[in-house]
């Protein structure tokens, strides 16, 4: 099977290490642990205490069912695909009560090769790792389906759950229930699907950890988190064009909690977080923006965040043309970035804030890009920074004591701002033929009748549905 491509992320073969997460948020520098869940030998003397099973099946179109009820287990599930059609498929179910002697640090690993493949895997407890591999190394493969479920029956915590797919037509999903867990999605090819829905309830309500990379064209993925409380963590990693990336988190703990829900999309070029201080204040606006100068780029692809809560960070990150990527957030002192490099052109960011103390930062190179940004409450901060020709700039704010910073760099650069309520702004654009339109309006206006009727595109919220990757297992082992 592959091996994931950029060694921060690596994940090793061998020994089976479980994650221990760190209870402090995660923050965009988290790279780790990458744990695997090869353990398995007993065997000679097989000493009372925890199941193992190695279950090894050449050829295609092949079954197996594994169960284990107890604490400490280990399967390990190998499916050679023969003449290359593949066709096989595997479900292991590891379950046992919630406590110290049960249900806790098991292991279930799945290996498929060939096409057409499908596996289910379903833990119950604390501490167990669950990982699915299929595909053939060389994306020759296609049309595997891969599901993890942990965290069914009761409350779990501290899981890890990994599908790694090579090939096209893939689809992987995991799904973990209680806090402080992490699912990772790895696919190389094209037009591929990965859904990842973690939820944190009110168990021990802290986060979790998401972690999805596509390397190719035409994929998507989706990462939904939820739950009472904050510290979760999502990151999505894309290269090539017309992808995908749908962020959903929804919390509702109390702000200045000390936790942080941080989501990231980068689409075509793998930098790390550059939200700190919204990129030190864009940069002081300008610079002119070259962070990206050495990395690839993408085309047509579309990046989608929406959060809820407090003290929340966004950030998206696109190199290349025609992109599209809309952020959206609800709640007090929360943080939007986006940066749109690699001087591309036609490229549009949408910022869309709803509540006090928030902090937006946009940033575009190249020409023929367009931002909109909205902020609806009071002592909010916008900026942005386009460099470049014939580029469009709208924002809005709404609220008392607001403030925006905009700079345009280039000719035939177009700027709107419009401010209700007692604010202050800045615009400075550097160029020929550039044109700027302001509109203030004291505590009485009203945008309905004293505002600037200017529209941008309208919100962009794609369908993106993924089946059911459970399955049965008919006819299996029938007569025996």
């Amino acid at each position: 099977m592959k091996k994931l491509i950029f060694s921060a992320f690596a994940l090793l073969a061998g020994t089976f290490a479980f994650a221990q997460l760190n209870p402090a948020p995660y923050g965009p520098q988290y790279v780790g642990p990458a744990p695997t869940a090869t353990l398995q030998p007993a065997l000679p003397g097989a000493a009372a205490g925890a199941n193992t099973g190695l279950s090894v099946q050449n050829g295609n179109a092949n079954k197996v069912r594994v169960q284990q009820a107890g604490t400490s287990q280990s399967v390990y599930t190998f499916q050679d695909d023969g003449t290359g059609t593949g066709g096989n498929q595997a479900k292991v179910m590891q379950t046992g009560a919630v406590q110290a002697i049960s249900g806790v640090e098991n292991a279930a690993e799945v290996l498929q090769s060939g096409s057409d493949n499908r596996s289910q895997t379903k833990q119950e407890g604390d501490y167990n790792s669950a990982i699915t591999r299929q595909g053939q190394n060389n994306l020759s493969s296609s049309g595997n389906k891969a599901g993890i479920r942990q965290g069914t029956g009761q409350q779990a915590e501290n899981n890890v759950a990994v599908v790694d797919q090579d090939g096209e037509n893939n689809e992987g999903s995991i799904q973990q229930t209680y806090d402080n867990s992490e699912a990772w999605t790895i696919q190389n090819g094209n037009a591929n699907q990965s859904m990842v829905n973690q939820n944190a309830g009110p168990n021990g309500t802290a986060g979790h950890y998401a972690y999805t990379e596509q390397l190719g064209n035409d994929n998507q993925n989706a990462i939904m988190q939820s739950g009472d409380g904050q510290s979760n963590w999502a990151f999505a990693y894309q290269t090539g064009d017309n992808n995908l990336s749908k962020q959903v988190q929804d919390q509702s703990d109390m702000v200045d909690s000390g936790f942080v829900n941080y989501a990231l999309v980068d689409q075509g070029a793998n930098q790390d977080g550059l939200i700190s201080g919204i990129k030190t204040s864009l940069d002081a606006v300008d610079s002119r923006i070259n962070d990206d100068a050495l990395n690839g780029t993408t085309t047509n692809s579309v990046a989608l965040q929406n959060q809820d809560g407090g003290d929340l960070d966004a950030e998206s990150h696109q190199y290349g043309n025609a992109n599209h990527s809309e952020q959206y957030q609800s709640g007090y002192g929360n943080d939007a970035y986006i940066l749109q490099n690699s001087y591309g052109t036609g490229n549009y960011g949408r910022q869309d804030q709803i509540g006090t103390e928030s902090t937006a930062g946009l940033a575009q190179v190249g020409s023929g890009n367009k931002a909109w940004q909205r902020q609806a409450d009071d002592n909010n901060i916008v900026m942005s920074t386009q460099v470049g020709n014939g580029n469009l700039l709208n924002t809005f704010q709404d609220g008392n004591g607001n403030r925006g910073i905009t700079s345009q760099y280039g000719t035939d650069n177009a700027a709107l701002l419009v401010q209700r309520g007692g604010h202050s702004y800045t615009i400075e654009q550097d160029g020929t033929g550039n044109q700027a339109n302001i509109l203030q309006l004291g505590p009485n206006g009203n945008f309905n009748t004293d505002g600037i009727d200017c529209s941008f595109l309208d919100p962009n919220n794609p369908t993106m549905n993924y089946p059911d990757l459970d399955f049965n297992l008919s006819d299996i082992c029938s007569g025996c």
